[in-house]
């Protein structure tokens, strides 16, 4: 029997809701995480409802589908295939937090769809998920990022907005 695991924490980020949330997409993603290049396969800049692409991250190549995603409610839900591992979802809400920032909760759903996956996802533990979550956190402020977003504010992701990272 394969292995499912369901980890679920929040973080905290300096910055409203709005602008918060972004951080989470898959153009937001590239403004801190140095190796996160989405390469977009359909959807506009991978935001929309039905946006697929794909990453390669420590060595890992994923394919992502943006399931739902509600900038008003600042909701977004993720399918994440990393055919060699394993598959499930990511979902990310973001609410107000202390001193104007933001509480972004993060839960993953996961499902071994190999030997290996199970390996990878026993290795996942809870104290993984939090420490990841921890560092995301770390990673965020240390951007020391400019809002509202580039991309945010323009409506379009351009891979110029990036060109500084």
């Amino acid at each position: 029997m394969n292995l499912s695991v369901t980890y679920s924490g929040t973080l905290s980020v300096g910055a409203a809701p709005e602008h918060a949330f972004q951080l989470f997409t898959a153009p937001g993603e590239r403004l801190w995480i140095e190796d996160w290049d989405p390469a977009i396969l359909g959807g506009g800049d991978g935001r929309d409802k039905g946006s697929v692409w794909v990453t390669e991250v420590g060595g890992e190549k994923a394919y992502w589908v943006v399931v739902d995603y509600d900038a008003g409610a600042l909701h977004a839900r993720y399918a994440r295939i990393a055919p060699a591992t394993h598959a499930g979802t990511v979902e990310v809400s973001a609410r107000p937090g202390g001193a104007g920032g933001t509480e972004i909760e993060v839960t993953y759903q996961l499902t071994a769809l190999t030997d290996e996956g199970n390996r990878k996802l026993a290795a996942f533990g809870e104290d993984a998920f939090t420490r990841m979550l921890a560092e995301w956190e770390r990673l965020i402020g240390d951007a020391n990022l400019e809002y509202p977003l580039p991309f945010a504010s323009a409506g379009a992701t351009s891979r110029a907005a990036f060109a500084d990272r």
